[in-house]
């Protein structure tokens, strides 16, 4: 994998809008780029994509989700202002980085509708007003509809999904933009398709785009109850922040202890962590206090040893999630190693 290659699937990948339950658009893309490597592509009944590379050592799944945080319209006013909550597991939505950010809402046969959400401001609200933290109640997504009428004959209505509309850009070696969690991790699995096509090795794998782990793993748990996996990778974001001392962009891939739900396999990590000094990649140890993955539904439903490898990634569930290039790149390299 070049950095340039990964870039311009990571570019492809966060462009397209596939909030949870709503996947299909990513699959098919990924389907695409699978079937240039290998014949068997195998989806299962609840949507989940695998890409099978027969080999008869360990069975191994390496997993990624295909879904992206949004919201889901469960309102709209007569005056046509479309009003929604959280399509993923949350206590309550950061209402601070909604407004005036453009979102592109899907109807039912997934065209585009642009919008943005809004709030009252300026002349219009009082000194107060502007001091208090938004509450969702109070901001609406506007699609620059007069009536409901209007809004429902743009294809728009309750239970269609929202999702951030931003591209994504390169910011010297860091790349910000929307849904890097998790496309960056389908961005290594098309990276190790093309790695595995060139490099058979012993192993069985599977490489899984799972969906609906926004909402509590549900895609991970369905497909491990199908499969049973003796080794299971899951690649994923690993949220930090600029006054985390322990875990910084640009030093490497993050190998991940311990999270919210579960303590990963301590002698698989061990052996990814082992890897990457014979290989001399930089990995970061993490202990992360919240957050739950796809390796929760392996461990539980499959049995599997289970690994968490992640990418430090600022400004987590927001349109802004920055990365830096050089560790997607390393998670890419150590991932081709620990397969061989």
């Amino acid at each position: 994998m070049d950095r340039e290659h990964l870039f311009r699937h990571l570019k492809a990948l966060t462009k397209i809008s596939a909030p949870v339950g709503r996947e299909t658009p990513v699959q098919t893309y990924l389907e695409e780029q699978f079937r240039n490597y290998t014949k068997e592509i195998i989806y299962d009944p609840v949507g989940n994509l695998l890409a099978h590379f027969p080999g008869k050592g360990t069975k191994t799944v390496i997993a990624a989700h295909a879904c992206e945080i949004g919201f889901i319209i469960k309102h709209i006013t007569e005056d046509g202002l479309l009003k929604v909550s959280p399509n993923y597991k949350t206590r309550s939505a950061d209402t601070r980085i909604l407004p005036f950010h453009d979102v592109t809402i899907l109807t039912d046969t997934y065209e585009p509708v642009c919008g943005m959400f809004a709030m009252d401001t300026g002349h219009v609200i009082d000194a107060e007003a502007r001091k208090q933290v938004p509450k969702l109640a109070d901001i609406s997504i506007d699609v620059g509809a007069h009536s409901l009428r209007d809004v429902l004959s743009m294809g728009i209505g309750v239970g269609c999904p929202v999702t951030w509309n931003v591209e994504t850009r390169k910011m010297g070696t860091r790349v910000k933009g929307k849904s890097m969690d998790d496309r960056l991790g389908l961005t290594i699995l098309v990276g190790l398709a093309a790695f595995l096509s060139d490099h058979p090795v012993k192993r069985d794998i599977f490489l899984a785009s799972t969906v609906q782990e926004e909402i509590g793993v549900q895609g991970a748990r369905a497909l491990a109850s199908q499969y049973t996996f003796e080794e299971a990778y899951i690649l994923e974001i690993t949220p930090t922040s600029h006054a985390e001392e322990q875990l910084q962009l640009g030093k490497g891939p993050a190998l991940v202890y311990k999270d919210g739900s579960m303590h990963y396999h301590h002698p698989l990590t061990v052996k990814c962590k082992k890897t990457a000094e014979k290989h001399t990649i930089p990995v970061q140890p993490a202990i992360l206090e919240r957050g739950i993955t796809d390796g929760l539904g392996f461990f539980v439903n499959s049995a599997s040893r289970t690994a968490l490898l992640g990418c430090p990634t600022l400004y987590p569930h927001s349109p802004g999630e920055t990365i830096d290039l050089d560790d997607l790149y390393y998670l890419g390299e150590l991932m081709e190693w620990i397969i061989r």
